[in-house]
């Protein structure tokens, strides 16, 4: 992950992406295919690392619970995403939840088949690596917004962000596109519903998104970029 105009997050390419296509093909050999229905667990936290779930097809979030025991959402997970890693290669145990947000299509991989996987291949190896790197930075520039007093510009940093997971260029903008409510984005930035539903609403009034129940688009990408930089409307 890096930094994109105006200092706005960029999100690296899926795993998959990332693999050269021999070894991305021999990856999509493994395992087993299996579906997930919206919100069905995918994995647990506290559960055994025995195995990685390659996603194919569908969007997931990644969760935990803070130090209240309320939910946090720490990742969108996409297509070519794989997820469970960390616990396989340490033989540990599962830190967070992986839940679908829709119907989601994955290939089910054995710890043991996984781990010969990375042996042999080391690119493959390295680009484990590069993700397990990839979301501890993720942590802790959460970590950091969580102490950010601009509410206005945290919601706007974790908009842009989305746009980079999931948007969808249409007429009106660009469409995040996952359902999302207010509860999951506040969950998302970390930060209370009442204030993401105020910063949106200066948002909105900005001409930067427009929203509906579970929907929202980013009308001005640009504005949104200096808002995420600056803090202003």
């Amino acid at each position: 992950m890096g930094l994109g105009p105006e200092g706005a997050e960029e999100r690296e390419r899926p795993f998959l992406e990332r693999l050269d296509e021999p070894v991305r093909a021999r990856l999509l050999e493994m395992g087993t295919p299996q579906t997930y229905d919206s919100r069905q667990a995918l994995m647990r936290a506290g559960e055994p690392g025995d195995f990685v779930m390659l996603l194919r097809h569908g969007y997931v979030k990644v969760t935990s619970a803070d130090r209240m025991g309320a939910t946090v959402i720490l990742d969108v997970g996409v297509p070519g995403d794989l997820h469970g890693e960390i616990a396989v290669i340490a033989g540990g145990i599962r830190m967070a939840d992986v839940v679908a947000i829709e119907e989601v299509h994955v290939r089910r991989i054995a710890a043991s088949e996984f781990n010969r996987f990375l042996l042999d291949h080391p690119a493959a190896m390295r680009e484990v690596l590069v993700s397990v790197a990839r979301r501890f930075v993720l942590a802790q520039r959460q970590r950091t917004q969580s102490w950010k007093p601009q509410a206005v510009a945290r919601v706007a940093t974790r908009l842009d962000y989305l746009v980079d997971v999931c948007g969808i260029r249409t007429p009106a903008g660009w469409r995040i596109g996952i359902p999302l409510s207010q509860d999951e984005l506040a969950q998302f930035i970390p930060m209370g519903r009442t204030m993401v539903a105020q910063a949106l609403d200066k948002l909105r009034k900005a001409g930067v998104v427009a929203s509906s129940r579970r929907a929202i688009t980013v009308v001005d990408r640009e504005a949104l970029r200096v808002i995420t930089e600056k803090g202003v409307t």
